[in-house]
């Protein structure tokens, strides 16, 4: 299974997020009936930061879709979604699924560094994995097949089914566009530009 396929499956979540909306206290975001704490995302954003000042990496040589904390909650609800997707769906992927796409890109290193240019912190790579793996088997399964038509047909189902399970923010981290991505505000984080969300196929794979 290729890096490439398997991203693909996590870009269709973008369309089916949603800006923001009345939360309980406490909550980052919801994700259909589950929520994100404010906890869960402040230790992801350190464990993200911690990573990037091990492998010395500077900031601003990573594009994330907005500030750390953004990208961080972004990835947080993709992988929320669609976990809960693939429960609805049956679809279930082991551990050694896992382990056998992490060795096919050349190791946990490897894939650590390249999902960490993507906000995901170090503690989330297995649950990314995890999902993006699941929504991959998802798009071909709905799809009835692995081949360009099929993996269209694939993906506008599964974009479907994600939508069942709607995403709010809570705006106190900024404003979330489903097309154009966070939007730029000097009101949160380092105020970085919006991001366009990608449409599926644009998103390189790990190197």
């Amino acid at each position: 299974m290729k890096a490439q396929r398997v991203l693909l499956a996590m870009v269709v979540a973008a369309a089916t997020l949603t800006a923001c909306g009345p939360l309980q206290v406490g909550a980052a975001a919801t994700v259909g009936d589950q929520r994100i704490t404010s906890e869960q995302l402040d230790s992801g954003v350190r464990d993200f930061q911690a990573a990037m000042t091990a492998a010395k990496i500077p900031a601003d040589q990573v594009q994330l879709p907005g500030s750390v904390p953004q990208a961080v909650l972004l990835q947080l609800a993709n992988i929320n979604q669609f976990t809960q997707v693939a429960v609805n769906n049956g679809v279930i992927i082991s551990e050694g699924d896992i382990d056998t796409f992490i060795a096919q890109q050349g190791g946990k290193a490897a894939v650590d560094q390249a999902l960490l240019g993507r906000g995901v912190p170090p503690s989330l790579v297995r649950d990314w994995l995890r999902a993006s793996i699941g929504a991959q088997q998802m798009i071909t399964k709905l799809g009835g097949g692995s081949d360009e038509a099929a993996t269209a047909a694939g993906q506008q189902k599964l974009a479907v089914e994600a939508e069942k399970i709607p995403v709010k923010f809570n705006p106190r981290y900024g404003t979330f566009d489903p097309t154009q991505g966070w939007i730029a505000s000097t009101r949160f984080g380092t105020g970085a530009p919006a991001v366009p969300v990608p449409a599926p196929g644009e998103v390189p794979p790990p190197s």
